[in-house]
């Protein structure tokens, strides 16, 4: 039997080439049934076979990849998804790129059977993709051994940079934890992946249908990406100057200079995402400016008031309603200025969007934060 893959002379009964190890029995795909070297297609259920086997692992990987995607992204999602894709065009739009890789996958790969790379590759992919999912990014693109996905196409959210810090700062945790398994279970060692995140303008457009939207992007923020993932050390997300602009009042992140692109004039100030802050700050408004607030002295006189109660041991909750930007954070921010001279441990829970389907999202973010136990003043803002 000759290797397609090497052309070694094999015996009639061998199954794996003596030569480079490659399959000589070929499967059906869809039903099964072993056929002959050369078929094209299967004998039984008429489907085409692949010519070679990197082609089979292929399509196999493939496959598996969509039926993961379908299976992980929430139905609201999926339909917003569809919406949005069926009313794309091309356009000039601010979006956060996300790339991330697994480090050494050919050294991985290198004398595995290619079954069990399958295997490995497929749990990877999950590590990568899941958490780009259940912050609403959009997967632009599968390489091999990498992702491309996007944070504001076709969906815009008003946190898409943190959205996409979040997801890669995610990936890293489930990467340590892969790892882990890997070594455990098949001795594989040194998995990891690293991930570079980008901000900037980029024209996108649409390449694909339904939920299996592929997108084409022009634009220099797409390659300055791929570079910031491809300097990051393992086991890290590194992020632009751009995108750090955006998410300085929520994560804690270590400056690592600058960075000389090809092709760039200026170098690119770069940062390695710490973490999450424990106490995050301000998030609205312009640094340095200020202004006095006006028409709420009604309101504001109410929450004072429940704040003196507050000092008496007498509890409660309060609930400010409104509609989007008519000044409820603003309102809560006057609250916070006027009680921060006082000995009172103001601590803050956010419920995100994409946290919508977590029980318990509020405490659980609480949880970051140190109350004392005299009492505090509980402050729960929803994000919905």
């Amino acid at each position: 039997m000759i290797c397609p893959n090497c052309t070694k002379d094999n015996p009639d009964h061998a199954i794996y080439c003596l030569n480079c190890g490659s399959r000589l029995l070929l499967t059906c795909l869809q039903c099964g049934t072993g056929l002959p070297q050369g078929a094209k297609f299967c004998l039984k259920c008429g489907s085409r076979i692949p010519e070679r086997e990197a082609d089979q692992i292929e399509e196999r990987f493939q496959d598996t990849y969509m039926d993961f995607v379908d299976r992980f992204i929430p139905k609201e999602y999926a339909d917003r998804l569809k919406e949005a894709s069926s009313q794309i065009s091309p356009e000039r739009r601010l979006v956060t790129i996300l790339f991330s890789d697994i480090k050494g996958s050919t050294t991985i790969a290198e004398g595995l059977d290619p079954e069990i790379v399958l295997e490995v590759m497929n749990g990877a992919f999950e590590v990568l993709i899941e958490p780009v999912i259940r912050y609403e990014g959009t997967l632009a693109r599968l390489m091999g051994d990498a992702v491309l996905a996007f944070f504001g196409a076709p969906i815009s959210h008003e946190n898409d940079p943190e959205r996409a810090i979040r997801a890669g700062l995610d990936i890293v945790a489930g990467a340590q934890r892969y790892a882990g398994k890997l070594l455990e279970e098949q001795g594989i060692k040194n998995f990891d992946v690293r991930v570079g995140i980008n901000t900037g303008q980029v024209v996108i457009g649409e390449v694909g249908t339904d939920l299996r939207v592929e997108y084409t992007a022009i634009g220099d923020a797409i390659n300055l990406a791929a570079r910031l993932e491809s300097n990051a050390t393992p086991g890290t997300v590194l992020i632009s100057g751009a995108t750090h602009e955006h998410v300085t009042s929520v994560f804690e992140s270590q400056a690592l200079g600058d960075l000389e692109v090809a092709g760039r004039v200026a170098p690119v100030p770069t940062y390695r995402v710490v973490g999450l802050k424990a106490i995050q700050d301000h998030q609205r408004g312009i640094p340095g400016l200020d202004s006095p607030l006006v028409g709420r002295k009604d309101e504001l006189s109410q929450l004072e008031e429940v704040y003196e109660r507050l000092k008496l041991g007498v509890g409660g909750i309060v609930t400010v309603i409104g509609e989007a930007g008519i000044g409820k954070s603003r309102l809560v921010a006057e609250m916070r200025n006027a009680v921060s001279s006082d000995d009172t441990h103001w601590v803050e829970g956010h419920c995100q969007s994409f946290s919508r389907s977590m029980a318990y999202q509020y405490w659980i973010d609480i949880s970051l934060y140190f109350v004392n136990k005299s009492g505090g003043l509980l402050y729960l803002k929803g994000r919905y």
